[in-house]
């Protein structure tokens, strides 16, 4: 349940005193906020009303919180609390976030709920006020509130793009008039307004005897915040202030900007201003929150201002500039699947180019149709012998290829990666640009070190040793000439074939220090794992600092330096380079510190842990700890349920895909179970070929065009598992027939 306080600061003064006086200077700092108090609702229970009266019994509980807040202020200063203003404004971090006044609880129940600050700032500008100018500063502030709530109310209640309609028992307390906000709630569509929600009119005081005047506490809260914020805005312009405001880490902890279905990319929240900008920016999030991104271009390069006076420079840093880089963002990783990064200046262009992308690549397929010209035959559309226009026609060759990259990669053909970006870089190399072309630039940069990236994935698995170059050579681009990529790549094991790791230079080291691992190369090894673990107080890294590093903590607490696929790496050097150094009793350290570590998440589809656990079943062997062989398995086993199977109407028996099949013979095979460890292998290499035969496929479709010029239609049937399998499937007598075949299908990462 949400218990919502409204508080107010600056000119509404006027209309109803702030508990906190006016801070010299900021006398008309203005903003509009609402404290949220949440308690969660207890699932379990299955009475809403008892669901509603547990919040209200926690609610009660922060009330009396808050008076014994009050109290220990003003028994430490021997001050009322109406003089204490810079004390609570000082003591308020801790206690809203932690409960707490100088370390010390202040109850002994904790806490049930959390805070949540939902601010509005009141531009100086303004929007222009359609009432004589002669009226009073109490007639002014009360059109202007009445107003403001109004659009704030509507901002809060809207629904957010992502989680939908705000939902549960609501309850609002108001120190200004209930009439108001009960019209304006009733004006709201009524899915909006959760149900049931009670609006409440509070006292605008507050006394330290035993309370006789209820729902104050929350506001003396509210008040407080707001005297916080407007303390807090540094500057000599208000977007200067502004900015100041949000980039401080208490309020950016605390508050949600009322646009929060837009800013789930944003690292920070964005205050919510109340200008003649919203003009612009509503009309920019309407068509945003719509995908008519049409609009969105046509507001941005006709209507927006150009100008950054008063609150509009701070509209365009952290709420308008960072919702279009997101848009660009996104529309570029699927477009063309290449993600670009526009810099302020460059912004304009990106959007640009990338929002009327879909239109010219209409007319590029109207223009093949008119021409009767077979739809594969887009990729030969280019005269390789000139230098090529950067053009939409050229990015989605560009698309193509780096698509069937990823086709031939999560099919397992590596060696048909190398004919596709051989094209692609003779493409690369005869484009010419203008340096004044922004998106350009970075495409071209970012689609060279893709081919690259891909280019190092097949090296690796056809044994060629020319990827330790490459991939040495993306990290010294990264580093000489950064770009930037997605913040948040998911797991290198479970989406290798993403392009955006050829940007990360952890990503390239690790892939690097797996390649020396799997080549046997123990000097690269240890050169390059010293970036990973660098020396302590003057010692090199050896494999048993490194395990201390990722494993040790005290009394089995949280080690923050641990990770499954660094702890992977790490076994894997120690199998590979390291396992007639060590004895049985290093071998009982690792599987008691890594036994400890109760966080490793065995129960989600992360192969890193699959890994893992992988070698550590292996090292179990080795030493003759059966036991804890066994035991890891079942936990191996535990973590495997969570997996989807391979594809659709795959027949009895192919529960896993294509690399957890191969993991699982692997531990089988670890533990002497032979048979199942042959039968696992057989399925995996089955999947495999499949794969393999689904290439070829998708290569016919589309006229042979990394292989061969030649033209020759494919009007088959679509290949299915199911029937493929019955006629299609080898088989061998013995595991080690199985390994041999299965080595090029296995990427090197995983062996």
């Amino acid at each position: 349940m949400r218990f919502l306080t409204l508080s107010t600061t600056g000119i509404f003064n006027a209309i109803r005193p702030s508990l906190f006086p006016p801070i010299e200077g900021k006398e008309t700092t203005t903003f509009l906020l609402a404290l949220d108090y949440y308690v969660p609702d207890r699932c379990f229970l299955e009475d809403e009303q008892e669901d509603v009266e547990v919040a209200r019994k926690s609610y009660d509980l922060e009330c009396k919180r808050i008076r014994a807040f009050v109290k220990a202020l003003c028994n430490d200063w021997g001050k009322p609390i109406e003089e204490l203003r810079t004390e609570i404004i000082n003591c308020l971090p801790e206690f809203i976030s932690h409960g707490t006044y100088n370390g010390e609880p202040l109850l002994s129940e904790p806490r049930d709920g959390y805070y949540t600050i939902y601010p509005m700032y009141k531009s100086y500008r303004g929007r222009d006020m359609l009432f004589p100018t002669h009226q009073s500063s109490k007639e002014e502030a009360q059109y202007i509130f009445d107003h403001m709530l109004r659009y704030f109310l509507k901002a809060f209640f809207e629904p957010d793009t992502f989680f939908g309609y705000l939902d549960g028992a609501f309850h609002i307390d108001t120190p200004l008039s209930v009439t108001t906000v009960q019209q304006i709630l009733e004006d709201l569509e009524r899915e909006a307004v959760p149900s049931p929600l009670s609006v409440s009119s509070i006292s605008n005081t507050h006394t330290m005897d035993e309370p006789t005047i209820i729902n104050t506490e929350f506001l003396l809260i509210a008040d407080a915040f707001g005297a916080y914020m407007v303390q807090a805005m540094e500057g000599d312009t208000e977007s200067e202030q502004l900015a100041a405001l949000t980039e401080d880490p208490f309020v950016c902890e605390m508050c949600c900007s009322l646009h929060k279905c837009f800013m789930i990319n944003n690292r920070c929240f964005s205050i919510s201003i109340y200008d003649e900008c919203n003009i612009w920016v509503d009309k920019i999030l309407d068509a945003y929150a719509i995908h008519d991104y049409l609009q969105i271009l046509n507001v941005y390069n006709d209507e927006f201002p150009s100008y950054d006076d008063g609150v509009i420079g701070y509209e365009k840093q952290y709420l308008v500039g960072p919702l279009l880089d997101n848009l660009v963002k996104d529309l570029t990783r699927e477009k063309l699947l290449v993600q670009l990064s526009p810099q302020n200046e460059q912004r304009k262009d990106y959007l640009n180019f990338i929002l009327t992308y879909d239109e010219a690549v209409q007319s590029i397929f109207e223009e093949i149709c008119e021409k009767k010209i077979d739809g594969r035959d887009i990729y030969k559309q280019q005269d390789l012998a000139t230098v090529l226009t950067l053009d939409v026609r050229l990015c989605c060759t560009f698309y193509c290829m780096i698509d069937a990259c990823r086709h031939a990669f999560n099919r397992h053909m590596y060696a048909d990666i190398l004919p596709i970006v051989d094209k692609l870089d003779v493409q690369l190399a005869k484009v010419q640009i203008s340096a004044t072309d922004t998106w350009q630039v970075e495409y071209l940069v970012k689609v060279s070190r893709i081919s690259q990236w891909y280019r190092a994935l097949a090296y690796a698995c056809l044994g060629d040793e020319r990827i330790e170059a490459i991939l040495q050579d993306l990290m010294i681009m990264q580093q000489q000439d950064p770009v930037l990529y997605k913040e948040h790549i998911d797991s290198i094991f479970e989406n290798l074939d993403d392009p955006e790791h050829a940007f990360n230079i952890e990503d390239l080291r690790y892939a690097l220090l797996h390649y020396y691992v799997e080549t046997n190369n123990q000097p690269g090894y240890e050169r390059y794992i010293k970036e990973l673990y660098p020396p302590i107080l003057g010692i090199d890294s050896d494999y048993k600092v490194q395990k201390n590093i990722l494993l040790y903590g005290e009394n089995g607490k949280y080690c923050e330096n641990y990770s499954n696929r660094d702890f992977y790496l790490w076994l894997k050097a120690l199998w590979t380079f390291y396992l007639n150094d060590i004895d049985k009793e290093f071998w009982n350290e690792i599987a008691n510190q890594w036994e400890q570590q109760d966080y490793i998440p065995i129960f989600y589809s992360i192969n890193d842990y699959e890994l893992c656990a992988n070698y550590m079943i292996k090292l179990a062997v080795h030493f003759g700890d059966i036991q804890r062989a066994e035991k890891y398995k079942k936990e191996f086993d535990m973590a495997l349920p969570n997996k989807k199977e391979p594809m659709e109407n795959a027949p009895n028996g192919y529960t896993w895909p294509f690399f957890d099949c191969y993991l699982i013979a692997q531990v089988n095979e670890s533990l002497g179970n032979i048979e199942i460890a042959k039968e696992h292998y057989h399925k995996a290499l089955s999947m495999a070929s499949f794969g393999e035969a689904r290439w070829e496929q998708y290569e016919e479709q589309h006229g042979g065009i990394w292989k061969t010029y030649k033209d020759f239609g494919y009007s088959g049937p679509d290949l299915k598992f199911e029937d493929w399998i019955k006629d299609s499937t080898v088989t061998y007598k013995t595991i080690e027939e199985y390994k041999k075949t299965l080595d090029k299908y296995v990427f090197y990462m995983y062996k």
